[in-house]
């Protein structure tokens, strides 16, 4: 009986003149596998080539990663060490991984496959690649945030803000990847987008109030109009920064008592910021009496300005005899003070109010106070008038008496 593992000579033969890449090896048949071997519709050869392909793309990436890669690091650290572990990590996670897929797209469209292969593999790419896409996009934008926010951030409550900032960030970003995905599967999207649109003006006109507050807390944060800490001045409220809130701001007054003023109200009003005031112009006025004498009061500006230079913290600028008061001679002073504390402020110019009076008490002058001198222009009848009064007072007082009776 013939088995198919021991054909005879006959069958052999008819075999052999078939195809000739078929020979008897040991009592079985083994057909020789050449380069241009047709398999699922491609050659061997397409095949290897393809691996070729991607094998080389895989050398390549390895050889960039040994001795490249730590070169760009190694020189990009020495001005930033954030950046280069950024740099690192994105191109090892996320570029290494792009540049695969791209090999693999490239050698597999060498190959001749049927549509329905194509389109699934070319979905899987798509998708691979937009979801790596989207890491990496995220990765620089959350590094660009957190390395703003570091230079920025004053309290616990501003990292929170920041952790619900990159959230919604990362919803938006999906969301629009989804969309994207959807697109290119040909899927109508029109009717989502419309629906999300609607959703959100909704919910915008439902919470429009706290929208407006909260939208005016990242203007504040961005913008930087005051800090914890800053002594401001707003309309008529005035104290100390304590809390920024999302819808809130807390400032304690001078007198005490916690004033809560909404975030759209500070926004929209006038601030003045004391605590970024690099230095305090300072204008005094002080006033000599009428009967000073004109050579003692020209050396009144240069003692003042004597004065001020030898305090610390002090910028002269000017001290003039300045006019002819109601009740004094008026000189004025105008300097600067090299710090915004209102202490510091008040402490110089308490030095300089104890100096001007020891020198000007040196000199034998004396300050000027609101008085008034009444000269009378005929003085005798002055003194008669007065005796007038003297004499008819009596005689005013009895008829009081009698009236009284």
């Amino acid at each position: 009986m013939r088995g198919v593992l021991c054909p005879g000579k006959k069958d052999l033969k008819k075999i052999l003149d078939k195809n000739k890449n078929v020979k008897f090896v040991g009592g079985r048949i083994m057909q020789e596998l050449g380069l241009g071997t047709m398999l699922l519709n491609n050659s061997i050869e397409n095949y290897l080539l393809a691996l070729l392909f991607i094998m080389t793309v895989v050398i390549i990436i390895k050889l960039f990663d040994k001795f490249l890669l730590k070169r760009m690091d190694i020189f990009i650290n020495k001005f930033s060490h954030s950046f280069s572990v950024l740099l690192k990590n994105i191109i090892q996670k996320r570029i290494y991984f792009l540049l695969y897929l791209f090999a693999f797209y490239l050698a597999f469209k060498e190959l001749k496959v049927s549509s329905q292969i194509d389109n699934f593999v070319n979905l899987i790419l798509m998708i691979l690649t937009v979801i790596f896409v989207v890491l990496a996009a995220l990765d620089i934008l959350t590094y660009s945030l957190k390395k703003y926010w570091s230079k920025k951030q004053r309290s616990e409550e501003q990292q929170k803000v920041l952790n619900i900032s990159l959230f919604m960030i990362r919803i938006v970003v999906w969301i629009i990847a989804f969309l994207f995905v959807l697109d290119n599967l040909n899927i109508q999207i029109t009717g989502l987008v419309t629906g999300l649109g609607i959703g959100g003006v909704a919910i915008a006109f439902a919470a429009q109030n706290v929208l407006t507050d909260l939208f005016n807390y990242f203007t504040i944060f961005f913008d930087k109009p005051f800090d914890i800490g800053d002594f401001i001045i707003t309309g008529e409220n005035r104290g100390t920064i304590e809390h920024i809130g999302v819808k809130t701001t807390r400032i304690r007054s001078l007198s005490g008592e916690q004033l809560i003023i909404s975030n759209t109200d500070l926004v929209n009003s006038r601030i003045n910021n004391y605590k970024r005031m690099k230095q305090r112009r300072i204008n005094f006025s002080f006033g000599l009496t009428y009967d000073t004498p004109l050579e003692k009061l020209k050396m009144v500006p240069e003692i003042v300005e004597e004065i001020i230079k030898s305090t610390d913290k002090t910028e002269f600028d000017r001290a003039h005899f300045a006019e002819f008061a109601a009740s004094s001679l008026l000189f004025q002073v105008v300097y600067y003070v090299k710090d915004s504390d209102f202490k510091v402020y008040m402490g110089i110019q308490q030095q300089i109010n104890f100096k001007l009076k020891a020198r000007i008490e040196e000199l034998g002058l004396s300050f000027a106070f609101p008085t008034q001198t009444v000269h009378f222009a005929h003085k005798n009848s002055a003194i008669n008038n007065k005796s007038d009064e003297i004499q008819h007072f009596p005689a005013s007082e009895n008829q009081a008496n009698n009236k009284d009776n």
